[in-house]
């Protein structure tokens, strides 16, 4: 079977809603700090944030998927809403937000602290942000998110153990 027997491409952008951010930031914390609290601080900021990619796409009429992934996890970062996690929120809720969108960010985990720690602090911006996705970006074709585990393509299977290592 191919790919397209799985899904479909389509057209336009896709978001992450509040309840998968919600879903994000438990998966983090349970994930490597299991011990920390997992409560938002902010409803009312975190569903302002969650659409904030989409009103900055409108406004500014870009359907540049590193310009809009850039706002969202900056937007996660900076405003707080979890009570904890929010930088790996913040990095996972634009990694399947990427992924969704057709990329794989592949940034080191080195890197990747360097930003998001650099976000939070405000050594970076939300340019910088985006130059930085795009450099470490490459096309991805979501329809393999629909894919039964044991029909995805050996050399997928092969990547991502690679990229655990």
């Amino acid at each position: 079977m191919s790919l397209e027997d799985y899904g479909e491409v389509v057209d336009g952008v896709n978001y992450l809603t509040v309840g998968d951010l919600k879903f994000i930031n438990y998966f983090v914390i349970q994930r490597y700090t299991p011990e920390e609290p997992i409560s938002i601080l902010k409803p009312n900021e975190l569903a302002s944030l969650q659409a904030r990619p989409a009103m900055h796409r409108y406004y500014n009429q870009t359907d540049d998927i590193f310009e809009l992934a850039s706002v969202l996890i900056e937007s996660i970062v900076l405003n707080h809403c979890f009570a904890n996690g929010n930088k790996r929120t913040a990095f996972v809720a634009g990694y399947i937000f990427l992924l969704l969108n057709g990329y794989e960010l592949t940034a080191p985990s080195e890197d990747v602290i360097e930003m998001m720690v650099g976000v939070a602090e405000k050594t970076f911006d939300a340019a910088d942000l985006e130059r930085w996705l795009a450099y470490w970006s490459r096309d991805f074709d979501a329809r393999i998110l629909c894919t039964p585990v044991e029909e995805f393509p050996l050399d997928f299977i092969k990547d991502l153990n690679a990229n655990r290592a």
